[in-house]
């Protein structure tokens, strides 16, 4: 398969990991969920929620008993647990390790969280902890990562070593440059 027909062979849907998401944190919450409940808590209509959790009992994600209950079935449990698990390291490394903004940070946690998978997830993690070390090399890292973030001046595609084609960072409006928190 070619790398880029990938994103169509993940397992679900953007709306299907909320859906999963949901009905774990409602039944945290509460011990029981309905579709009226995913439906409010996803703030969509009653008739989408339907449609959406439907198509995840057919999956074998989610199991209905007969008051229209719902209940996460194991492989349901495991993957909201992984999205769960993705959402927090993958936000952690936007506002933790890049600074990045903390709604754009939710933002683009929410986009991913679901689509990339298990080992770049844990390598993430691993990553995180390392960067966020006490280790004296490990903060000269940071700071030489910020001070080259926050540089006015970009080596240009010539003498780059990452970008090919165009560089992202001279597209980068000024004010949204990394900024180093005083930890």
């Amino acid at each position: 398969m070619e790398v880029w027909k990938e994103f169509e062979a993940n397992q679900l849907t953007h709306s299907a990991a909320h859906y999963l998401v949901a009905v774990h944190d409602i039944l945290g919450d509460q011990g029981y969920v309905r579709s009226a409940d995913i439906a409010k808590k996803l703030g969509i209509a009653r008739s989408s929620a339907s449609m959406g959790l439907h198509a995840l009992i057919e999956k074998g994600y989610l199991k209905e008993d007969a008051n229209k209950f719902l209940k996460l079935t194991p492989k349901g449990q495991q993957v909201a647990k992984e999205i769960i698990g993705k959402k927090v390291v993958l936000k952690r490394f936007f506002q933790d390790i890049l600074k990045v903004d903390p709604y754009q940070a939710e933002v683009d946690t929410c986009k991913i969280e679901h689509l990339i998978s298990s080992e770049t997830g844990a390598n993430l993690l691993t990553f995180i902890q390392f960067m966020s070390s006490q280790d004296p090399q490990v903060k000269k890292v940071l700071d030489k990562f910020f001070q080259l973030s926050n540089s006015a001046a970009c080596p240009g595609l010539k003498s780059c070593t990452v970008c090919e084609t165009v560089c992202l960072k001279e597209m980068l409006p000024t004010k949204l440059r990394v900024v180093p928190s005083n930890k």
